[in-house]
């Protein structure tokens, strides 16, 4: 690494997993300038009071404004020509992480790179049966979402930044990954590990699934204002480096929920809704301890499937994600 770095932290109440986030953000092994600035987003938490601690830069926003302006506003503030994009949840795995991260863009190989991302740990501490069932079937992965990615600046200028008036807390990143395409900017996946530490702001049960489901609703508004904004542009699914095919778009998932309550369609339809369902539950099964819990889980994305496709709706309706 030769050319200077900024590393972009949005945050907003992740007290219970920033400081491991900044801890091993500052024990990187780098040959050059790091700057850190951490855009806290008016949290009620510790959150803020903990960054500063450990001696870091602290932007306060003066109103709650999400994830996509917290980031346009860290990179509005910043200089250097490479920018790191790094969530307050997401821990950088080895030391060596900054300098795989950012190796494709300062050997002229890319000018945006992404990280292998792995799940939250999956034990009593920190996960429960809804948790489990969410985060189960999910290996090592590659992402292009801002969890942890590289973006050399004239990029991000170039195509405008993340689009903060569509997408507010989620969807940003499909936007940005599909824009960067459409560009023809030069996207490379990387080995630097990280951690994506997700966790709920409840212990219940029960608060934790209205919670996961009300994710997927806004997941799924997120897909209704992409395909909005986007009316031409085919299917599919443009956050991962590779593209993934249109069964991976937002709008299967609508058609097969909606065409199960049509007679007739029904009969492809329901079938569809179970298979796709059961997608990821031999992971699960070898993820996790759940046994006999574990057939909980086709209902548990159904459900899911429900949420997405309702907030898709909402979604292609207003073009926004808030």
């Amino acid at each position: 690494m030769t050319e200077s770095v900024s590393v972009i932290i949005p945050a907003f109440n992740n007290s219970r997993t920033i400081q491991g986030t900044l801890t091993s953000l500052l024990g990187q092994k780098t040959d050059t300038q790091v700057e850190i600035v951490v855009i806290d987003d008016c949290s009620t938490d510790e959150t803020r009071q903990i960054s500063i601690s450990l001696g870091l830069k602290v932007i306060q926003n003066s109103s709650n404004v999400g994830l996509a302006a917290s980031l346009n506003r860290g990179i509005s503030l910043t200089k250097n020509q490479l920018i790191v994009t790094l969530h307050a949840d997401a821990t950088p795995l080895s030391e060596d992480w900054l300098l795989e991260l950012t190796a494709p863009l300062t050997r002229g190989n890319a000018d945006v790179a992404c990280s292998l991302q792995y799940p939250p740990i999956l034990d009593r501490s920190n996960s429960g049966l809804w948790e489990k069932l969410l985060w189960g079937r999910l290996g090592a992965h590659h992402a292009l979402n801002d969890k942890a990615d590289a973006y050399r600046r004239t990029v991000l200028e170039q195509i405008g930044g993340f689009d903060q008036e569509r997408f507010r807390t989620a969807g940003e990143d499909e936007d940005m990954a599909l824009r960067l395409r459409l560009n023809n900017v030069r996207i490379s996946s990387t080995d630097a590990p990280i951690r994506h530490n997700h966790v709920f702001q409840t212990r219940s049960e029960n608060r934790v699934f209205l919670a996961i489901m009300a994710k997927e609703y806004s997941f799924g508004r997120c897909g209704g204002a992409l395909r909005r904004k986007y009316v031409k542009h085919k299917p599919g699914a443009y956050i991962y480096p590779s593209v993934r095919s249109p069964i991976n778009d937002g709008i299967f998932r609508i058609l097969i929920c909606f065409g199960s309550l049509v007679p007739y369609v029904q009969i492809l339809c329901i079938p569809a809704l179970v298979i796709s369902s059961l997608v990821g539950i031999l992971s699960a099964n070898k993820n996790t301890n759940l046994g006999a819990k574990l057939l909980l889980y086709p209902f548990f994305n159904i459900a899911r499937f429900w949420c997405y496709s309702l907030g898709y709706l909402h979604g292609l309706i207003t073009g926004k994600q808030e």
